[in-house]
């Protein structure tokens, strides 16, 4: 009888201890200290110290959203351009600029479209700085087109901290599946858009930067009024 007891009692500990993860989660109430974790038995959920820890980040999915914001603002810098580029008398440069803009709609690599960017940034650039004579209408163009284009230049000098904090989660993330060729092969592919961002976006906004003030202070020189509230912080 006593042996059938204690295989009873036994079998019913055995019982608890693999069906302890199916307990609710219990509330922490104020006062009553939380249950300690017992050395070799699972801990009651809600009750124990133990935890479950996930990773509040998600490298893939940063990748994603800095690509989605970067392509918006090469966008808008693209469509800002062709305008600038129209005033300027550059019928071919405006062109280029609005395929561009389409391109970039219809997914091109992002390392391409931010090198075509630097490119014409520093063609505009240029232009401006020739000091041709410009018209009345080519003066409202101006006018237009300069404003958006500095906001997005802005918009893309903001790009600087999360491109910096996606660079240090991807290495981490990298780093933890190093030993496993397969996943490493499968992570490098799902960062690899963002990562070309990561290395080429500084040298874009440095450049997007330099090259705005040139054309701010060759459009100024030309009559053509820029509102100091649009060259705050963007220039």
């Amino acid at each position: 009888m006593k042996n059938y007891i204690l295989s009873s009692i036994i079998l019913g500990s055995i019982i608890v201890a693999f069906n302890v993860e199916a307990f609710p989660k219990l509330p922490k109430v104020p006062g009553i200290p939380e249950i300690p974790k017992v050395p070799g038995m699972p801990g009651i959920p809600g009750l124990s110290e133990e935890t479950e820890e996930k990773s509040s980040t998600d490298p893939a999915a940063a990748a994603e959203k800095l690509e989605s914001e970067m392509r918006a603002v090469l966008f808008d810098i693209a469509q800002a351009e062709a305008l600038i580029k129209e005033a300027y008398g550059d019928k071919t440069g405006a062109e280029k600029a609005k395929i561009r803009a389409e391109n970039i709609n219809k997914g091109a690599g992002i390392k391409d479209v931010i090198e075509e960017t630097m490119s014409s940034a520093e063609e505009t650039a240029k232009l401006a700085s020739e000091n041709k004579e410009l018209g009345d209408e080519a003066k409202k163009n101006l006018t237009k087109a300069i404003p958006p284009y500095l906001k997005a230049v802005y918009r893309t000098s903001q790009l600087s901290g999360p491109m910096k904090d996606f660079a240090d989660e991807a290495k981490s993330a990298l780093s933890e599946v190093k030993t496993n060729p397969m996943k490493l092969r499968k992570l490098q592919k799902s960062l690899s858009t963002g990562m070309a961002i990561a290395k080429n976006g500084p040298g874009l906004i440095k450049g997007l930067v330099s090259n705005g003030k040139d054309l701010v202070t060759s459009a100024k020189s030309q009559g053509v009024e820029v509102d100091d509230s649009d060259i705050s912080g963007a220039i």
